[in-house]
């Protein structure tokens, strides 16, 4: 499922423009299609590769139908919490979405357990770098990032519930 993904991206990025993406003045169709389009061929394979790696990881966790469900509705949900000027392109916001949903379930989930804390810590401090990096830089949506890892964390207490319960015994 995440090589569709990256497939899409591909796709999208070769025979679409920037149109895809959303603003404070475009169509509602936008918000949705704005996570499949990149602004270059850098952020298309940064976004991949984080992309793959979380999905890869996330995928032993949650059902990759429930994933991609949650992740592009947390994707879709924030990029009306965080609308600007200039359109708003990548898949960011469904990776910071994964992100959330790592830490929350690292809490709440009886299935993650950490096995190296120094591991942990430095996956936790490069995210946040990652943001603090976002909120600096001009071209970059750090309220989208932001919103996204929050409402993805949010979202991990009923998916770990979901999980818990279904443990087996």
């Amino acid at each position: 499922m995440k090589y569709i993904y990256v497939l899409i991206f591909i796709i999208v990025f070769v025979f679409c423009g920037l149109e895809l993406g959303y603003t404070n003045q475009s169509p509602l169709y936008t918000h949705f299609t704005y996570m499949f389009q990149h602004s270059g061929v850098v952020h298309l394979i940064i976004n991949s590769l984080a992309f793959t790696g979380m999905f890869r990881t996330m995928e032993k966790f949650v059902n990759m139908w429930i994933l991609s469900a949650s992740i592009i509705a947390v994707s879709f949900a924030a990029s009306f919490i965080a609308m600007y000027d200039i359109p708003t392109v990548g898949a960011s916001a469904m990776i910071y979405a994964m992100f959330g949903l790592f830490f929350g379930m690292t809490i709440y989930s009886k299935n993650i357990k950490i096995a190296d804390t120094k591991k942990y810590l430095l996956f936790l401090s490069v995210v946040l770098i990652s943001l603090i990096i976002s909120f600096f830089k001009h071209n970059s949506n750090f309220v989208l990032h932001l919103s996204s890892m929050i409402v993805g964390f949010i979202i991990s207490i009923p998916i770990s519930i979901y999980d818990n319960h279904n443990i087996k015994k």
